[in-house]
Formats: C-alpha cells, structure tokens, sequence
C-alpha cells in the first residue's frame, strides 16, 4: 500500500458504484478502491462511503477505519447502524446540486397544487373547459437546515409567504421563523406543510393525526424528508375526512413501496419513487475529495454529523 494514498470501501445496494469508481480513482490521494460485496482483503482500507443499508459485518472487516461518508445529505441509516462505533466520524454530502434539485421538486408540487393541475388533468379526459381559480399560499417550511433553508429562500424569491420551523430559532430573510416551543403558531398558518427535517427520535412520527389537526382545514402535505416522519394511517384519515386537501409523498417507511399500500390507489396521493433529489457523483466526489485531503493533513472534516443531535 502506497503510505501517501487512502484505500476506499465504496458499499451501496441502490446506486451504481461505477461513476464513484471512475471520479475518485482520478485522485491522487485514492489508493484501491473496493466495492461491496467482495473478497478482497479490507486490512488496508480508511475510508468508507455508504449509502442504505451497510450490510452486517462490514465494519468487522475494517480494522484500519478512520472515516465514514454517507453518498447522500440522509445520515439517518448510519445513525441506527450498531455495528458502526460512536468514535468515528461521520460526515454527509452537502451538494448546492442537492439544494437546487430539492427546490426545484417542492415548487413542482407547490405549483401544481396551486394551479390545481390534477383537476386540469381530469377535465382534460372528458373534454371539459373549466377555469378554475387560484390564490396566494402561505408555505411552512418543517426543517431549515441545507435543504430547507434554500427552498424557503426561493419560495420568498417566488413570492409565496413562507413560515420556517426548526428546533432551534432560525434568521432567514424574508421567513417568520419559530423554534420547537413555537409549532402550534407555525401549523396554523402553513397551507402547504413542506417536511424537510432529519430524522432523529424527536421527529420520527411527526407528521402525524396532531400536527394534521394543527393545520388549516384544506392544507396540503409535502413529504421530501423520510419516511419514518409520517404516520401512513394518520395521513389517510385526514385526508379522508377532508381536513387535508392531498399529499404530494417522494419518500416511505418501506422503500420500494409495497404494491397492497393504500396510498398507491388514494386519489388525493401522488407517489414518487424517491427521486425528489439525487446526489449528482461529479460534484459530490469533490467534497470527498476535499475531506480525504483533511483527513490526511488532520483537519476537521466538513459536514461532520452530530451523533447527539443525528443530523
């Protein structure tokens, strides 16, 4: 092993590892790169990049790790591991490709749901000219950290009256801002809930029959986040009983989503499979870079996660 180069374990069952191969082998820093599953001998390697889930063992095979990177802003999959020791370092993907794409989603949706596109749609099939009208929207924001907090800044930009919540208080200009002590206010203005916060045991399950009750009668819910924020049922009865007005849902508690789920067949449901925004490898591959240069000059990593707080 070259002393001046880093030995990589690259494990992800989702994505194709090949353009994460072909970027980071470019590097002068980058020793072998290895890729799960393999047999290979893993005593050398320091680094390990993952994306959901780490198969079990992995780790044990790593007697050498100083370093681990989700391939993703998520980190929640790595939080949960119990095979990953509470001393390493755990960094995420913080990508203004990330922030534009997750933008660009939720203003899809907004505008969708704004326009009333679905019943366009519907009038289209039986050749129905209606105009329907539409009105301002006063947009909260659930989650203003990398994410959110850009998607808040451009809905300002758009126009829309945007209402930010975080667990603690943040300064967006342009965004009435509350911190945790403060959602009762926060819900009662959001017509559109946008959920962008991390999953740690606090927000598991906070979308959920209060928080709906919470919003005005007729709001919409915009789930980019993670699945385990949502209480499934929770969301059916509210929009079954009219309370809420739909669901635009890009992510689940069981991905892929099972075939028997009601949402798939609810027609105030629009499903997508996860894509809302994809970590684009090239410009990834240099924040990792830029992390595997301070990891061998003993720097601070950027975007280290706090394992107290799980984002």
């Amino acid at each position: 092993m070259d002393q001046q180069k880093v030995d990589i374990l690259i494990s992800s069952s989702v994505w194709d590892p090949k353009p994460w191969v072909e970027g980071l082998s470019k590097s002068d820093l980058v020793g072998e790169i290895h890729v799960w599953p393999t047999k290979a001998d893993l005593t050398n390697v320091e680094v390990l990049f993952v994306w959901k889930p780490l198969a079990e063992g992995v780790i044990d095979l790593l007697p050498n790790l100083k370093w681990i990177s989700s391939l993703g802003a998520g980190v929640d999959h790595l939080m949960i591991d119990a095979q990953i020791p509470s001393d390493l370092p755990i960094t995420r993907i913080v990508d203004p490709f990330l922030a534009r794409d997750m933008t660009n989603y939720v203003v899809m949706g907004l505008m969708m749901h704004q326009r009333s596109m679905l019943s366009h749609l519907e009038n289209q099939k039986s050749n129905t000219w209606e105009r329907i009208t539409y009105q301002s929207l006063k947009v909260g924001v659930m989650g203003l950290g990398a994410l959110g907090g850009h998607l808040a800044e451009k809905l300002v930009d758009l126009g829309f009256e945007v209402f930010g919540f975080s667990r603690t208080l943040k300064e967006i200009e342009g965004v009435k801002c509350f911190e945790a002590s403060g959602i009762k206010d926060f819900l009662g203005q959001a017509e559109v809930l946008v959920n962008l916060l991390p999953v740690t045991p606090q927000t598991t399950d906070i979308l959920n029959k209060e928080v709906f009750e919470g919003l005005p009668k007729g709001a919409y819910l915009i789930n980019v986040a993670r699945g385990n924020h949502l209480v499934e049922q929770d969301l059916i009865d509210s929009l079954d009983q009219g309370h809420l007005s739909g669901a635009l849902l890009d992510v689940f508690r069981t991905e892929p989503l099972p075939s028997d789920s009601a949402l798939w067949r609810h027609p105030k449901v629009i499903i997508t499979p996860h894509v809302a925004s994809v970590t684009t490898p090239k410009s990834a591959i240099e924040l990792l870079l830029n992390n595997l240069s301070r990891l061998k000059t003993g720097k601070d990593l950027l975007h280290t996660v706090n394992i107290n707080q799980g984002y």
